[in-house]
């Protein structure tokens, strides 16, 4: 069931149709933001969104070392099968290390490339990712929980909001969803405060559902 705390309407925001930052002549995996053009006008009416720290990978804060990444269980499987369906899948993730001065930008996409090398896919693969390196004073870019990425996306593939899914660990990326229309989903997997907002009936500001991981979400969104 979704929990609605304190049920505030959903309100969709329009792009402001900011251009797709990359970085030129780098490789795949060397990009902020990437939106896959073969994605664009074959893919069901949904997609799902993703938090990387704490949902796809074990949360270590400011992680910059390839080596510290570690898939949680039944991540790589559910990646698999949503390619498989042709739904699209994207990542979202806030890297506040890099606008803090803690580690280059070079850090966050060796782990980058570590995670494609974890789940065994190539990057083209999935139907995008944003990466967003501000620190969290820094207005205008994409950090979460930002809308603009997940209405960049949309836009991209022709999808309303509402019909797409956000999943995460932590109440920003719950905040991203209601931001953006899009249906929100936790998991317990993560940072402990959020399932313990949850059990103490803290959490307002919009509906979502809780599941105990990633694949635990996926297994209720496309049964």
């Amino acid at each position: 069931m979704f929990h609605c705390q304190t049920f505030a309407s959903i309100i969709q925001v329009k792009t402001d149709n900011a251009a797709v930052i990359t970085l030129d002549n780098a490789s795949m995996t060397k990009k902020t933001i990437w939106l896959n053009p073969a994605y664009q006008q074959t893919c069901p009416p949904t997609a799902i969104f993703a938090d990387r720290d704490g949902t796809l990978i074990r949360h270590v804060d400011y992680i910059d070392d390839p080596a510290k990444i570690e898939l949680l269980p039944g991540v790589k499987a559910g990646v698999q099968r949503l390619i498989e369906a042709k739904i699209p899948f994207f990542i979202l993730t806030n890297q506040s290390g890099v606008g803090r001065g803690y580690f280059p930008i070079e850090r966050v996409y060796a782990c980058q490339a570590r995670l494609f090398e974890l789940l065994e896919i190539e990057p083209t693969q999935i139907a995008g990712w944003c990466i967003a390196p501000e620190a969290p004073e820094t207005a205008g870019g994409y950090r979460k929980p930002s809308p603009r990425f997940i209405q960049a996306a949309c836009q991209h593939l022709d999808l309303a909001p509402t019909e797409c899914h956000m999943v995460g660990d932590t109440l920003v990326d719950l905040e991203t969803a209601w931001n953006a229309g899009a249906r929100a989903w936790a998991v317990a997997c993560g940072k402990p405060a959020l399932p313990e907002a949850h059990a103490a009936g803290t959490i307002t500001g919009g509906c979502y559902r809780i599941c105990p991981d990633f694949a635990g979400c996926l297994a209720q969104i496309m049964p």
